[in-house]
C-alpha cells in the first residue's frame, strides 16, 4: 500500500489534533528516531491517552519524513483493518505502522525487513487491541482475537510467514 494511501486512511487521526497551541503561535513539536519507541510503546499501553491523537500525529509526520524506517501495510495482513465501520481501526491501523517502525529503528540491521517489520507491527497493534478491548469489549475483531492467541502459543511468526510474503509483494 502506499504511503499516500496510508496518509489518507490515517488523515482522521490526525483531525482531533488540539489547534489551540497552533492558534496561540506556539512552535510546532518535533520528533525524531530516538523517541520513536518509547512514544509506539506508550500508545502501545495506553491507547486512549489523553495526548494520543497528537502522539500519532507527530509520529506519523515523523515516518513521513524519515529514512530510518521503511513501512509497508499489506492488506492480507492487516485484514479486517483498513475497512469501513471497524472498532478502533484507525488507531489499530497506526499502531502497526508505528510498531513496524518502532522495531526498525532499535534494530536498524533489519530496516526494511518484511516479515520482522510486519510481526512487530503486528505485535504493536495487539497489544493497543487487548488495552482497547478491556475498555470496550464490543469493540472485538475476532480475527484479531484469533491472531492474539497465535502470539500466546508463539505461532504467530510462521502463520504470518506465507500471508507476508504473498500479500506485501
Amino acid at each position: 500500500m502506499s504511503r499516500s494511501l496510508n496518509r489518507t486512511l490515517i488523515l482522521a487521526l490526525t483531525l482531533a489534533l488540539p489547534l489551540a497551541a497552533f492558534a496561540q503561535g506556539a512552535p510546532a513539536l518535533k520528533i525524531d528516531s530516538a523517541q520513536v519507541v518509547g512514544l509506539t510503546a506508550l500508545l502501545e499501553a495506553q491507547p486512549r491517552h489523553p495526548e494520543a491523537t497528537s502522539i500519532r500525529a507527530l509520529l506519523l509526520e515523523w515516518e513521513d519524513s524519515t529514512t530510518d524506517a521503511v513501512d509497508y501495510v499489506c492488506p492480507d495482513v492487516l485484514a479486517p483493518i483498513p475497512g469501513k465501520g471497524i472498532a478502533n481501526g484507525p488507531e489499530l491501523l497506526a499502531q502497526f505502522i508505528f510498531g513496524s517502525a518502532a522495531f526498525q529503528v532499535a534494530n536498524p540491521s533489519q530496516k526494511g525487513a518484511l516479515q520482522p517489520s510486519q510481526l512487530a507491527g503486528m505485535r504493536s497493534m495487539l497489544k493497543a487491541y487487548k488495552v482497547l478491548l478491556a475498555t470496550d469489549p464490543g469493540a472485538r475483531i475476532p480475527r484479531f482475537d484469533a491472531l492474539a492467541v497465535m502470539d500466546a502459543q508463539g505461532t504467530l511468526p510462521a502463520y504470518l510467514e506465507p500471508i507476508v510474503t504473498l500479500s506485501c509483494r
